[in-house]
């Protein structure tokens, strides 16, 4: 296989990030070496943000009553939100 250019590697890194597919996917598919295509993702793909990028809202499924501390001798905290309590209650 000849060497890419480098426009054909840019090309190839905008054509895997819209592709769906896995990078291991993507070589196998486009016949590149793995080593190749994370070397110029690197390259190329810092230049290019793409919409994946970000942040993602993550909500609990259920509701949480909380952390409790047991002592050894039995006593029971529960209902613990806060951590620095927490924190404090371990260290008695």
């Amino acid at each position: 296989m000849k060497r890419a250019s480098q426009k054909e590697m840019e090309a190839a890194v905008a054509s895997f990030k819209s592709s769906g597919l896995t990078q291991r996917e993507f070589c196998l598919q486009e016949n590149i070496k793995p080593p190749t295509c994370s070397y110029w993702y690197r390259k190329v793909g810092a230049e290019c943000p793409t919409s994946t990028l970000g942040f993602t809202e993550v909500t609990a499924p259920v509701q949480s009553g909380g952390l409790e501390v047991v002592y050894p001798n039995g006593v029971t905290v529960r209902g613990i939100h806060d951590l620095s309590l927490l924190q404090l209650l371990v260290n008695l």
